[in-house]
């Protein structure tokens, strides 16, 4: 898809940090979309850029009607001022 589309090219599906830099690094995309890994980690881009561990989404709390689980409870590594 790549060499056939020459605009700013976006790719995501199962990314991890190591492999969407990689994908960037070989021109096989412009930008990475991270969902699943940012719906889990609130701050994703700061637990990139210290290469530390990051929190386990739950499939079970995706779409879900209740306001508290799922989307808002997921910890943040250090807390928000």
């Amino acid at each position: 898809m790549r060499k056939a589309f020459k605009g700013t090219f976006i790719v995501a599906g199962g990314y991890n940090r190591e492999e969407g830099n990689e994908v960037v690094a070989k021109g096989g995309a412009d930008l990475v979309a991270f969902g699943r890994l940012f719906l889990a980690n609130p701050d994703l881009p700061r637990r990139f850029e210290l290469n530390v561990v990051l929190n386990k989404y739950d499939r079970n709390t995706f779409y879900t009607q209740n306001p508290v689980v799922g989307y808002t409870d997921y910890s943040f590594l250090y807390p928000t001022p």
